[in-house]
């Protein structure tokens, strides 16, 4: 009951306010039928792809005239004008601040841009751009952010009183929108306060730029309502972006959440300059079926939203079945151009309604020769599914873009862009039949090998030492067509010292500004394992899971030979000196050996995943993996050790990696988790 009260306050209703209660019961969803967008109007069937324009703006047309009403022509003047620039993140983004006029003496309404533009970039950029609710000065918490004078909805949390904003809400919304995020993925963001464009309240179409395009008397069953002047401010938008030089106005996506997700739906699919479009969780009149009956109904939008839909789609309240189009028909409008919608659990948007209608969009998709979505079956939460067309997934959580819906658009639009990572390599060749990148970073050898499709949120897996042996065996080669980046810095035979740590500090750092995840899986391969656990320790906030296989848990042990195994007198010596130890005694009193240092892993809820051959005389197994896997269980840290009964330390990994590469993968699915917070 918390969750739909929160609801439909962010609508602005009360549970009293509806006109028919709604059917949150599957059983109760009656069979219906979708009318066929690949049918003209007068029933005759597309036989032809050439013949989809004139289908597509009969669709258009249709939902103009019976649901959001006509949206206006471009006006005779669009004016901007700059209001402030400056350096933003650090200065690797140019912000802009421009306002729009629609008259030459700068009167009547006018709407306030705010870019953020990636600095740095050899080519003009992709960029998202789509409508907030709370005012620019929301999106970040950048203090040169002008605050907005447009009509808000009053809402105490985010200091707006009276419909107007203050400066305690400075930030207020920055999670929804990860501006910072999009400039290190080299994308620009650009938005505007729908309230600039129109209030959202029953006012008549008094306010905002409907004093453009005043209504008649009567008001016209098919007049420009709320939502379609809010898809008119984003089209005005466009028109913006096809002047900025710092943005490539032919990798536009348009994106939005809630009645603002209806906005970018009804803006994409009428308007095709744009390239993407994204409408998030929008609730009925956006991606849900109408004629499934599940959730908001035609009723409900009516009553408690006029303004949002002409006087025409009142016919419908109450009568679904009339309907002469369906939602899936305004989705299948933005074909050919990629469409990606996304779900949460809130029963009043009707989340499977979403994938149904995607569904029914899909033969569009497939008549145009374009791929359709992969999923016949509802997908569950966490399993993105996409082709290069159409995606979508659904997440647990509140009503919001989380960090994890943004890493799927943006795994989204950078296929639909064409758009990878500038690792700006010195050599390129290929590594187990993927493209791999070599450079260098803080004068250390370094390689990065990328997965044809990569996971949303360019997760990485680094295996600090023997990057080549074994590979497949550790499950590297399956995780990286899995999606994972597979990434590698030489620090020479280092034995993890702190000269080496710097170097890999370095690297993470450049790992991380290009693009990757800010979390990783890392791999500890044999001596590897002091590498990975020693920059753990020091970097749990970087580290997904640690994978350790045959790994030196204790340099006492190998290569110093003090315990069970021979060690290795050379690699003792070169430790001696890495480390700046005086002696043997001073080696021997370091407590800062992965079995010593454990509690910082276990406070970060790291898991540890090691494999052990059970017979290794080089490594041995009670010297290291079982000191880590007592002490580890002991501070309640999570551990799971796979066995090789007969094995030594070679070879590393295993005959068949799949228990391994799950766990890694379940582990990177509860951060992602985390993200959708």
């Amino acid at each position: 009951m918390k969750l739909i009260t929160f609801l439909l306050s962010f609508c602005g209703l009360s549970l009293a306010a509806s006109a028919r209660p709604p059917n949150y019961d599957e059983s109760k969803v009656a069979p219906y039928t979708l009318p066929d967008p690949l049918a003209f109007k007068d029933g005759a069937k597309l036989t032809s792809r050439d013949q989809w324009p004139r289908r597509r703006a009969e669709i258009i047309a249709l939902f103009e005239d019976q649901m959001y009403g006509v949206i206006p022509p471009k006006p005779a003047l669009v004016r901007t004008e700059l209001l402030e620039s400056g350096d933003a993140f650090d200065g690797r983004a140019t912000r802009k601040q421009l306002r729009m006029w629609f008259a030459g003496d700068n009167t009547g309404p006018k709407i306030d841009w705010l870019l953020y533009l990636p600095k740095g970039a050899t080519n003009p950029a992709p960029a998202f751009v789509g409508l907030n609710f709370y005012g620019n000065h929301a999106v970040h918490s950048d203090p040169a952010l002008r605050v907005t004078d447009a009509w808000l909805r009053d809402d105490p949390q985010l200091a707006i009183a009276n419909n107007r904003a203050s400066d305690q809400g400075r930030g207020r919304d920055a999670a929804n929108w990860q501006a910072e995020y999009l400039i290190t993925r080299g994308y620009a963001l650009v938005t505007a306060c729908y309230g600039d464009i129109d209030p959202d309240f029953d006012d008549g179409y008094t306010n905002g730029v409907h004093v453009l395009f005043p209504p008649p008397k009567p008001i016209p069953g098919n007049y420009t309502t709320s939502l379609a002047a809010w898809a008119w401010g984003l089209m005005r938008g466009m028109d913006m972006l096809e002047k900025e030089p710092a943005i490539d106005a032919r990798k536009v996506a348009v994106i939005g959440l809630s009645r603002l997700g209806k906005t970018a739906l009804l803006a994409g699919a009428k308007d095709d300059r744009f390239a993407v479009v994204i409408p998030v969780q929008t609730g009925g009149g956006g991606t849900p079926l109408a004629k499934r009956d599940y959730g908001e109904n035609v009723a409900l939008e009516n009553k408690n939203f006029p303004h949002w839909f002409c006087g025409n789609f009142r016919k419908y309240s109450d009568n679904e079945a009339a309907l002469p189009f369906d939602q899936h028909m305004l989705l299948a409008a933005c074909a050919p151009r990629p469409l990606y919608v996304s779900s949460f659990p809130g029963q009043w948007f009707d989340p499977y309604g979403e994938f149904l209608s995607m569904k029914a969009a899909e033969p569009v998709y497939a008549f145009l020769g374009l791929p359709g979505l992969p999923a016949t079956e509802w997908p569950a939460e966490m399993s993105p599914v996409s082709s290069t067309h159409l995606g979508y997934h659904r997440r647990p959580g509140e009503h919001a873009v989380t960090k994890y819906d943004w890493e799927c658009y943006l795994a989204f639009t950078d296929r639909a862009f064409n758009k990878k990572i500038d690792w700006q390599p010195t050599q390129t060749d290929t590594w187990q039949g993927f493209t791999r990148d070599r450079f260098t970073v803080d004068g250390c050898p370094c390689w990065v090998a990328t997965p044809k499709t990569p996971r949303p949120g360019n997760p990485w897996v680094w295996c600090l030492e023997f990057p080549e042996a074994f590979d497949t065996r550790t499950g590297a080669a399956k995780l990286v067509e899995d999606g994972y980046f597979y990434v590698h810095m030489s620090v020479g035979n280092t034995f993890g010292c702190p000269t080496a740590q710097a170097h890999l500090d370095a690297f993470c750092r450049h790992l991380v500004a290009k693009g990757l995840n800010p979390k990783g899986t890392l791999i500890g391969v044999s001596r590897g394992g002091l590498y990975a656990y020693r920059f753990a320790v020091r970097n749990p906030d970087k580290v997904v899971c640690l994978y350790g296989d045959a790994p030196v848990c204790d340099f006492k042990s190998w290569p110093g030979g003090k315990g069970k195994g021979p060690g290795s007198k050379g690699d003792w010596v070169e430790l001696l000196k890495c480390y700046a130890f005086k002696d043997d005694a001073e080696a021997l009193a370091f407590k800062e050996n992965p079995v010593d240092l454990l509690e910082p892993l276990a406070k970060a809820g790291i898991p540890l995943i090691h494999v052990v051959g059970d017979v290794d005389d080089v490594v041995p197994v009670e010297e290291n993996t079982a000191l880590i896997e007592q002490r580890y269980k002991a501070l309640g840290g999570t551990i799971s050790v796979f066995h090789k009964p007969t094995v030594g330390h070679h070879p590393h990994g295993l005959d068949d990696p799949k228990p391994v590469v799950d766990l890694i993968k379940t582990y990177t699915t509860r951060w992602d988790i985390e993200n959708c917070k």
